[in-house]
């Protein structure tokens, strides 16, 4: 079992069922694009969009006391006890993408074998929403996506 999920939809429409199903450590494996934006709809402002990043609902940029912190779903996963294996990844280059199909096989080999919950962010570009070229965004995502969402292994009980 599996479900692919967006930011907003995670980390904002679908939290409490995802915390949940990660919490009881249902066999499923979740995968989380994080764009730090809600992509599809308008470009509205995401639970994951960063600090004084621009949205078309914060034109100003987030604010924490106008719109609290970005929400760190990966690192609470990691602290419930239904959670496997929780990871953190990219694809920006072509070794980032090896390691997240990496990642990816993990979580659905979790799944199967009845390990637990295993959650896979991909930290992510969205270069309509952030109006930026594909190469822009990559750059914007690597200088400032990365050092707020660090990449790499988060927990792996199954080592």
């Amino acid at each position: 079992m599996f479900t692919y999920q967006g930011d907003g939809d995670l980390a904002c429409i679908g939290t409490g069922e995802t915390i949940h199903a990660l919490n009881r450590g249902d066999n499923i494996a979740i995968i989380f694009i994080n764009n730090a934006i809600y992509g599809m709809t308008g470009g509205q402002m995401a639970p994951t969009t960063l600090m004084g990043m621009k949205t078309s609902t914060c034109p100003y940029g987030r604010q924490a006391d106008l719109h609290g912190f970005p929400l760190h779903i990966s690192d609470i996963a990691a602290t419930l006890e239904g959670t496997c294996y929780v990871t953190r990844q990219a694809v920006h280059k072509v070794s980032a993408i090896r390691k997240t199909k990496a990642a990816l096989r993990k979580a659905f080999e979790n799944s199967m074998k009845g390990l637990g919950a295993s959650l896979v962010e991909v930290v992510s570009t969205c270069s309509s929403g952030w109006k930026m070229s594909p190469e822009q965004a990559n750059h914007w995502m690597e200088e400032h996506m990365f050092p707020y969402y660090q990449l790499g292994d988060l927990k792996d009980t199954t080592v």
